[in-house]
């Protein structure tokens, strides 16, 4: 599958389903994809249009307080990456052809809850490309807060991926027992794997 969110490549080389390499080249894609499509809606919304006079960037809601941010941020994250991990990787997973709705659920549960705290990051990449371009372009209307609240946006997914890889590690099946019962075809060979 796409790879748009770093905290949930993250969270996918930290348990072992994709390996630190690729992780790395994964990161540098996404925050240069974060860059461009943040330039991209400089395109599209001008200064005088951006009504959040910051490209939308994440940053603490109206009567948030910092650790109220980053706790949502890592639970909202924890439950997307672990929604991935049981439902995209794990291979008794039967979501089949509806993971993607599964996630996108994950997502939407996120947004709702997440959108007054704190505009709902969950992925780094999401909040640096804005925050970062909206502080260069030199809007009037400029609003200031993004690049103060991109460590709430790394921290918070990062540590809601890294609990989600640790969780699923115990919880993952043990893949000898998966290989031997495909070579067996069924439950009878029980006696080829420990239970």
């Amino acid at each position: 599958g796409g790879h748009l969110n770093c905290a949930v490549t993250f969270s996918l080389v930290l348990g072992g389903a994709v390996p630190w390499y690729q992780g790395l080249f994964n990161f540098i894609a996404q925050m240069l994809g974060s860059i461009l499509g943040a330039v991209i809606l400089c395109g599209i919304f001008p200064c005088d249009a951006d009504l959040t006079g910051s490209l939308a960037s994440n940053m603490p809601g109206e009567g948030y307080a910092e650790w109220r941010v980053l706790i949502g941020e890592i639970f909202g994250t924890f439950m997307l990456c672990f929604t991935v991990w049981e439902c995209a990787v794990t291979p008794v997973g039967t979501c089949g052809k509806n993971v993607c709705l599964a996630i996108g659920a994950a997502v939407f549960v996120n947004v709702l809850i997440l959108l007054p705290v704190d505009g709902c990051s969950l992925n780094p990449n999401r909040s640096f490309g804005p925050a970062l371009v909206s502080a260069l372009r030199g809007c009037d209307n400029y609003v200031s807060g993004g690049l103060e609240a991109l460590w709430m946006m790394f921290l918070g997914p990062l540590l809601g991926a890294a609990a989600a890889a640790g969780l699923q590690w115990p919880l993952q099946p043990n893949k000898e027992v998966f290989e031997t019962t495909a070579e067996c075809g069924s439950r009878s060979c029980s006696e080829h794997f420990d239970s």
